[in-house]
């Protein structure tokens, strides 16, 4: 049996919501194009009414979408997905919505009657490019040391995990650096924990500087920070340890007018056959900076495979 509800209430009421609503046959005609009255969130799709996705879709998203009504007509549940759409690309006659590429969450169900003949699905769409923005920006703020704007631990080891994998998948080297600031304890009883902290955001800008190319820096924590580099062999990786070494022993630190003397220790691991184990690569940097801090700081040690230090 045909069913229609579109009464003169219920069709008021559609033209309210600042969502859209769709009724679209299984061969993706748009037989009703309702609501979306919020322009800041959407353009007039009401020019869609009585077309078939292929006419004002690019192919490409035309076939994911149909894919969507398939499976909500096999499946005969809810249907909710996401998806990216760059609404300028839309065969539209206006464009008078946000435009630009924008995030939507589709939730189609599949009605149990015909509509105006035809087997159909209805669909709400919701913009949620909002949503995706914060999203994006608290997962950014979970990798970000506050203080030097690096990031931090738990990217790091994220990030090196995923190094590792190249690495013994395709052979492309990994390199950690672990360095700290020599007598770093010394400049905050000396000078305070404000020149501290205006220290180590200085010392990230110097890394920055000389490792233009590096893939991840961060900081673990305190003055030790951590770095990878990938694709390096091991005396290039050396050279450029010795190089922000000189770089940060000569750069000139200043706190409120007074030059404070910096200088760093750096030890160098390469990943290894001897082990798949992220915290030994880290481990075995951190047994060559305690090398390099045991035999006077302000320089850089290597760690050997099958080296005890």
């Amino acid at each position: 049996m045909e069913s229609s509800f579109l009464t003169d209430l219920s069709l008021s009421l559609f033209n309210t919501i600042p969502d859209p609503f769709f009724i679209i046959t299984e061969e993706g005609t748009y037989l009703e194009v309702l609501g979306g009255t919020e322009r800041t969130l959407y353009d007039d799709g009401k020019p869609m009414k009585g077309k078939n996705i292929y006419q004002f879709m690019e192919k490409a998203f035309a076939d994911f979408f149909m894919q969507k009504i398939r499976e909500t007509l096999s499946g005969d549940i809810l249907n909710c997905f996401e998806y990216q759409l760059a609404t300028d690309k839309v065969d539209l006659p206006t464009f008078n919505g946000p435009g630009g590429m924008q995030w939507f969450e589709a939730r189609m169900y599949p009605m149990p009657n015909p509509y105006q003949g035809y087997r159909v699905v209805t669909a709400m769409i919701i913009n949620i490019t909002e949503r995706k923005v914060l999203q994006k920006r608290l997962r950014e703020l979970s990798y970000l040391d506050p203080l030097t704007s690096l990031a931090n631990r738990r990217y790091f080891m994220e990030r090196i995990a995923e190094e590792l994998e190249d690495h013994y998948a395709k052979g492309t080297s990994v390199h950690v650096l672990l360095c700290d600031l020599d007598h770093f304890k010394l400049v905050n009883d000396l000078y305070g924990h404000l020149a501290g902290d205006a220290i180590l955001k200085d010392f990230a800008s110097v890394v920055h500087q000389v490792l233009k190319h590096t893939h991840t820096i961060a900081r673990l924590g305190g003055d030790e920070f951590i770095i990878s580099l990938v694709g390096m062999p091991t005396t290039q990786v050396v050279e450029m340890s010795n190089e922000l070494r000189l770089a940060v022993q000569e750069h000139q630190f200043m706190y409120e007018g007074i030059s404070i003397p910096v200088c760093s220790s750096i030890g160098v691991a390469a990943a290894s056959t001897l082990s798949k184990d992220i915290d030994d690569l880290v481990g075995w940097a951190d047994k060559a900076l305690y090398k390099a801090k045991k035999q006077g700081r302000n320089r850089v040690v290597l760690f050997e495979d099958g080296e005890g230090l």
